[in-house]
């Protein structure tokens, strides 16, 4: 079910012409109607009203029950119409974007923390125009898209800060938790969400065995929540611990849920054998699929819909596998358990040691974790504890998740005064450890948040519920270690579920043989691509640096032909817009 959506804010004619456009195609239906606001969608989206001034688009969850709101109480949504949409944002969840008109002709837009409607804007002749995709912008509001040189070299030096500044000239994004206001002058913008709010110490669930028990009913209901918007889903299962959670949960509510695992001609990437493990214990079936290299058109972007080049190679042939498994069992969602890494503290670092003697007294406690560190990252616990007692004298914030390989020396330049994400300015209190947990949080915003809307399913990260993340913020982050594991939490939720040896599986699975097969498959393709391509010819690339490294005719090494396959995206997505 698409809810794809276009708003259109200004003087009367803007609003008339966007309203008889509108009228005029069957496929959309006016949802709200004000004189200064025009909302319309596709005929068959998902809305509540909230009163005559407003409604929400797109599934919403009221915390704590299994189902999708198709109303809200007359009393609630009084209240959000004149207090505004903080009520929203904190007692619901979901892939929403909120629309409410207050007085003086101002309106608001909130969109879900980790929501997955987008939320895109930009100023048009007589007003603002909004909407889920960039396509409709153009459609029903006169934008015209170009692209910004700029905020792309930015995006490619610090790809997971994200801002409200997208690669299109004059288009901004909302971001999941915030919301931004017209009427005024310019649009005003309002964080709704922060994870510090949960990360709070004050707020800390240090019982390890009742944070467990917490952790396994929130998963499971937001997996039921989540299916209870679908007819049928395929889980891209790869037989890791945080897709096999969401196996076991469909299967304890009786999901009608497929599997799919794709696996590499590799060893390191063939996880067959644990993913059939976790079907045959779930009773779910299990469909093999491998990567294809001629899946794969590099000169293609993924992401070529979309305000930013949010887009790999071997994700993208992932989900073409998923996809076409979703096909074959006429599944309409396609479900993943990105972001588990993320929310469930998954650390190598001695960091929640230090919050370990921060927050407790107990030095057996300390022991322990450092012991688990220690067998975590295969090294002594004099390693570990020396290490903690070097970084107590080191009070640095996490640091900016930038890389400037292959990128010219102006556009490297730019890096080192590039804005920092808001969730890495911790407050004075908060202990290191929760710093870093909260950092992680930067990587699963790109999952969830740059979705396409048009696309034929969707793709839905359940693990990345709102109410899962805010449980796992308030839980102390050595708590998260055990049996020389990380996300010990998690695991022990979930390990009577599970087989043992995914329950507690230390090795992990890598597509990277897939990523060197097709980097030296296509390496003169590749060359000619980027060296002649838009990026360079625009000042962003070192041709030097990126000649060296395809040329070198010694066997791969390092991370060097990771970094150019994501400039090989950026360049295909380029490619997609003017400019």
């Amino acid at each position: 079910m698409g809810n794809r959506f276009f708003m259109a804010v200004g003087d009367a004619a803007y609003v008339r012409n966007a309203r008889q456009a509108a009228l005029a195609d069957t496929d959309w239906r006016i949802a709200l109607d004000l004189p200064c606001c025009l909302v319309i969608v596709e005929r068959a989206a998902l809305t509540i009203p909230i009163t005559d001034d407003g409604l929400v688009i797109g599934p919403l969850f009221a915390i704590g029950r299994p189902r999708p709101l198709d109303v809200l109480s007359q009393a609630f949504a009084a209240t959000l119409c004149a207090n505004g949409a903080a009520g929203l944002v904190h007692g619901h969840w979901g892939g929403y974007v909120a629309i409410i008109a207050g007085e003086r002709d101002q309106v608001s837009l909130v969109r879900a923390p980790f929501g997955e409607l987008p939320c895109l804007y930009a100023q048009v002749a007589q007003g603002w125009a909004a909407g889920s995709d960039i396509a409709l912008l153009e459609r029903f509001g006169g934008f015209d898209a170009r692209l910004d040189w700029t905020a792309l070299g930015d995006f490619l030096c610090a790809p997971r800060v994200r801002t409200a500044t997208t690669c299109l000239s004059g288009l901004y994004e909302l971001r999941g938790g915030d919301q931004v206001r017209f009427g005024g002058a310019a649009p005003s913008t309002k964080t709704l969400w922060s994870p510090w709010t949960f990360a709070d110490r004050g707020r800390e669930l240090a019982d390890g065995k009742e944070a467990a028990r917490r952790l396994y009913g929130e998963i499971v209901s937001a997996v039921a929540a989540r299916g209870a918007t679908t007819t049928r889903s395929v889980l891209m299962l790869s037989g890791g611990l945080d897709s096999s959670i969401i196996a076991a949960s469909a299967a304890t509510r009786g999901l009608d849920l497929h599997c799919a695992n794709v696996s590499t001609d590799d060893a390191a990437g063939d996880e067959r054998r644990y993913a059939r493990a976790v079907c045959q214990r779930a009773g779910l079936p299990l469909a093999e699929r491998s990567f294809q290299l001629d899946g794969v058109d590099l000169e293609h972007s993924a992401a070529a819909k979309l305000p930013r080049p949010a887009s790999r190679a071997f994700e993208y042939e992932a989900r073409r596998q998923a996809h076409l498994v979703a096909a074959a069992a006429g599944a309409d969602a396609v479900l993943s358990g990105g972001g588990g890494d993320n929310i469930f503290c998954s650390l190598q670092s001695v960091l929640p040691l230090l919050d370990c003697r921060a927050a407790s007294d107990d030095g057996g406690a300390y022991r322990r974790v450092a012991r688990e560190i220690s067998e975590l990252c295969d090294t002594s616990v004099w390693t570990v504890r020396r290490k903690a007692w070097l970084r107590t004298w080191q009070r640095r914030p996490p640091p900016l998740d930038t890389d400037i390989t292959f990128l010219s020396a102006e556009a490297a330049a730019r890096a080192r005064s590039a804005s920092r994400h808001a969730w890495l300015e911790p407050p004075a209190t908060a202990l290191p450890g929760k710093a870093a947990h909260v950092a992680l949080l930067l990587g699963p915003q790109y999952l969830t948040e740059d979705s396409d809307p048009c696309a034929e399913r969707r793709f839905l990260y359940p693990l990345l519920a709102q109410p899962v993340v805010e449980l796992c913020l308030r839980i102390p982050t050595w708590l998260w270690f055990d049996r020389g594991c990380n996300r010990a939490i998690a695991r022990r939720a979930f390990e009577a579920s599970l087989p043992e040896e995914v329950a507690w599986r230390r090795s992990k699975g890598s597509p990277d043989a897939f990523l060197v097969a097709l980097y030296e498959s296509r390496r003169r393709q590749i060359r000619a691509f980027l060296l002649e391509g838009k990026l360079a010819g625009h000042g962003l690339l070192d041709r030097d640096a990126l000649a060296a490294h395809l040329d070198d005719p010694r066997p791969l090494r390092g991370s060097g032909h990771v970094r150019i396959l994501r400039l090989v995206d950026a360049e295909a997505w380029s490619r997609s817009w003017p400019g």
